[in-house]
């Protein structure tokens, strides 16, 4: 998951695309949630004013309790969650390039849209079956519509895989 997790960090990420990241072992897996913070917040600029702090926290918060609602394990194999870790993280594009007459006022301005925030989960899962032969559903785009695609990515015991799943319709198999 290293590998896909660094290229991805270089790409600029698409608003309304969140990714899901799985790796399994027998019945367990690690599984990282990237979503841009626009779609999951409705904003991606830092929270400075009391409403967006708000917001922000009840983004994370769902995030955080309805998470075994956006990635859905199958109910057979008994799957608790660990705890999820969240957290927004900042990323740097590339400013553009100023001209030397442009005033300092408009190079910030620039700089400001090089940045995208992104809201990250990652758990751990335990199972009392092995994940193999199972499947995954997703219910991401129900809990923050704004989201409309997730691009999955599955590393496993004997295969790799990935696919896209668009406004929660189809899965996964392990």
């Amino acid at each position: 998951m290293g590998g896909a997790a660094e290229k991805r960090r270089h790409e600029a990420h698409a608003h309304g695309v969140a990714e899901v990241n799985i790796a399994i072992d027998g019945s367990k897996a690690d599984v990282e949630f990237r979503a841009p913070a626009e779609s999951v917040m409705g904003f991606e600029h830092e929270a400075k004013s009391e409403s967006d702090k708000q917001k922000r926290d009840a983004a994370l918060q769902t995030v955080q309790t309805k998470i075994n609602q956006m990635v859905v394990f199958d109910p057979k194999l008994s799957c608790k969650f660990s705890e999820v870790k969240t957290a927004i993280v900042e990323e740097k594009g590339e400013p553009g390039k100023t001209q030397p007459d442009k005033s300092a006022h408009e190079h910030k301005d620039q700089k400001r849209t090089a940045e995208h925030r992104e809201v990250r989960a990652t758990f751990s899962v335990a199972c009392d079956k092995a994940l193999a032969g199972s499947r995954m559903t997703f219910g991401v785009h129900k809990t923050f519509p704004a989201i409309g695609e997730i691009k999955v990515q599955v590393l496993g015991d004997a295969k790799q895989s990935g696919a896209t799943i668009k406004k929660d319709k189809g899965g996964v198999g392990f």
